[in-house]
């Protein structure tokens, strides 16, 4: 019997130490792999960007507006139940061409496509590259386009067109349907007639007729400085600096912080960062890396403009956007540069749209707004774009969270987004505007 009990004691020490010694190797085969590693830290940057609430690149990098016609006549449409540009982007996010994208440019050919009834358009408010549409292949190509055309008839191909040089690249597609979101297209709750009409680089909407647009109201949220200090700066204790109506942060010699006081407006310069891009696909994906480090609020935010060597975000209300208080108006606005890069932004958030009275605002043709633009004396060579937005105004109730949202026509002049009052109440107009393009840095 006590034979038995020792061979069992030997015979469980032996036992506990092989375990011992088996877990040791397991642990030093899958803690010493590299890819055991990248697992972990894809995961953890995976949940880390669902935990941000970050959407995808393409969802920032959106089409705005939709267009299609009705009896030969063309027809804005946005449609509150259905998110038309989403749609599209959830049907081509996985998209590979079957063939080489073939290539057409001519300005004949482009303006043909434009009034050819037989296709939907899908509209960027400024060219992206091909990179960014097809997200599966083509990482580097930075071919540029703005415009989407869909045809109500076939499946086989789509369109990219180029409204600044005329070129049109042809895809062809593989078991893709358009059918529902042409059906909802033709089906929207909101159908405005427009033309389209050559302005600088783009074919524009001109709206025909007087246009009646909805006043909104939102209640809206501000972040402390702290909060862009400490994602900006870092948690090292930045020095802080009272100068006048603005309070600087920074963060040794290289990066620095400066807020407004009263306002919702920042400026970010990071002086390490002080190589410029040399793609457009480059530029456009690191200016969001960066926007992403402010800590913005993304719901309704989206690719706006590009000029250069700055890139503008914006956020949306349907689809317009909303040009917010202050001396920059944008949500976020970076510009690279050989000695730093600059971010302004705004940190007025939108959160929680207010139940109105139906209030409305009514718009002029376009026509009428471009003719009261030469009557001041700008010229048509001088008009880089103008579009429909809507201007941020702080509400007359007592709740100082509350805002309004008016609609107005905005002019972009010398790179530059003003209202279309505000550029007729300008005196000397080109020479302010150059002057003032010169500060604001667009």
């Amino acid at each position: 019997m006590r034979f038995k009990d020792k061979v069992s004691r030997v015979a469980l020490r032996v036992s506990l130490i092989a375990m011992v010694v088996l877990s040791i190797i397991l642990s030093a085969v899958i803690w010493g792999s590299d890819a055991r590693f990248s697992r972990i830290e894809e995961t953890s940057n995976q949940t880390q960007t669902k935990d941000l609430g970050q959407r995808s690149l393409r969802d920032i990098y959106l089409p705005t507006q939709t267009f299609y016609f009705k009896n030969k006549k063309m027809y804005q449409v946005y449609d509150t139940k259905n998110n038309l540009p989403l749609e599209f982007s959830k049907l081509t996010q996985s998209l590979r061409p079957l063939l080489p994208i073939r290539i057409w440019s001519s300005q004949t050919k482009y303006e043909k496509m434009l009034r050819n009834p037989n296709y939907i358009q899908l509209t960027y408010p400024d060219q992206i590259t091909i990179s960014l549409f097809l997200t599966n292949v083509r990482k580097n190509d930075s071919r540029e386009f703005n415009r989407i055309f869909v045809s109500t008839t076939s499946s086989d191909y789509i369109y990219l067109g180029n409204d600044e040089n005329h070129t049109l690249y042809c895809i062809r597609l593989n078991d893709v349907s358009f059918k529902t979101l042409i059906e909802h297209i033709r089906n929207a709750q909101t159908q405005m007639p427009v033309t389209l009409e050559k302005v600088h680089d783009d074919y524009l909407p001109f709206y025909e007729k007087n246009l009646s647009l909805p006043v909104y109201s939102y209640l809206t949220n501000e972040e402390s400085d702290s909060y862009f200090v400490y994602r900006l700066l870092g948690s090292n204790n930045p020095t802080q600096h009272n100068n006048g109506n603005t309070i600087t942060y920074s963060n040794g010699v290289y990066e620095r912080l400066i807020a407004a006081k009263h306002t919702h407006n920042y400026e970010y310069i990071d002086y390490q960062q002080d190589q410029i891009p040399k793609t457009i696909s480059r530029k456009l994906n690191d200016s969001l890396y960066f926007v992403r480090k402010i800590g913005l609020s993304e719901p309704d935010l989206r690719f706006f403009d590009a000029d250069d060597n700055t890139v503008i975000y914006q956020n949306y209300v349907e689809e317009y956007p909303i040009f917010l208080p202050g001396k920059y108006k944008m949500r976020a606005q970076v510009k690279f540069a050989p000695n730093g890069m600059t971010i302004n932004f705004n940190s007025l958030d939108l959160q929680i749209p207010i139940p109105t009275n139906g209030e409305k605002k009514t718009l002029i043709p376009t026509t009428e707004a471009m003719d009261e633009l030469y009557q001041k004396g700008y010229h048509r060579k001088d008009i880089e774009r103008i579009i429909i937005g809507y201007t941020a105004k702080s509400s007359n109730s007592k709740n100082k969270k509350l805002v309004d949202l008016e609609p107005a026509y905005y002019v972009k002049i010398n790179k530059q987004w003003k209202t279309l009052d505000e550029w007729l109440n300008t005196n000397n107009q080109l020479d302010s505007a150059g002057k003032e393009g010169l500060v604001d840095g667009l």
